[in-house]
């Protein structure tokens, strides 16, 4: 992503989660600030930003004699992320439908079309598009308070799934999914594209729970 127009304190706070995100920070890693300055290009406040950001988005913990460590995955946080996911990812795909104009409809059959491309995608290549299709919907949606909010909780679930990704079998199946999803949305069917994001969570939840 580009650090065009970033504060500094943004793109410390953008970096940091992605690689908390995609494991390059592990859960439990003990954060060490200044060789991440260095690498960031970014000072102490900048990063003191980040890292209270990334401790309210639950990323990080902050002990008064460890220091900044990346907070574990943990197992009992999954049906709290899985419940608040199910009401605010129904809630979006309720709205994406109803607003949906004839150029969000375009970038929604574009997400169509390359779903329909994939065959036996590695669960990495799966996992992309599966993000690119979510935020895509978020940003139909045209709630920018319910947008951010779904964000934070959809990376903890990257995260999560990123944590197990290395015992699950092909996801492919699991993200396409989203066809019929996309084209309730496409159809202004704000019920069923609810209903079916909704329903779309819970599986997550089960694959995760049974490779933690």
């Amino acid at each position: 992503m580009s650090t065009v127009g970033r504060t500094r304190a943004e793109h410390a706070y953008l970096e940091l989660r992605q690689r908390i995100i995609d494991m390059r920070l592990p859960p439990g890693a003990a954060l060490d600030e200044e060789a991440l300055m260095a690498e960031l290009g970014v000072g102490r406040t900048p990063m003191r930003e980040a890292v209270k950001r990334l401790e309210s988005d639950r990323m990080l913990t902050v002990c008064q004699r460890r220091g900044t460590i990346v907070a574990d995955v943990n197992i009992r946080d999954l049906k709290a992320i899985s419940d608040a996911r199910r009401v605010l990812e129904s809630f979006a795909a309720r709205r994406a439908a109803e607003l949906a104009t004839d150029e969000d409809r375009q970038r929604l059959k574009e997400c169509l079309r390359q779903l329909a491309a994939t065959a036996e995608e590695s669960n990495r290549t799966s996992m992309d598009l599966d993000e690119q299709i979510h935020r895509t919907v978020y940003a139909v949606m045209r709630n920018s308070y319910v947008e951010a909010t779904l964000i934070q909780y959809f990376s903890l679930s990257q995260r999560m799934w990123n944590f197990v990704l290395p015992g699950l079998a092909p996801i492919t199946g699991h993200v396409r999914e989203h066809e019929a999803l996309l084209q309730a949305i496409i159809d202004g069917d704000a019920d069923r594209a609810a209903d079916l994001a909704e329903e779309h969570v819970t599986p997550f939840e089960g694959l995760v729970r049974s490779a933690l």
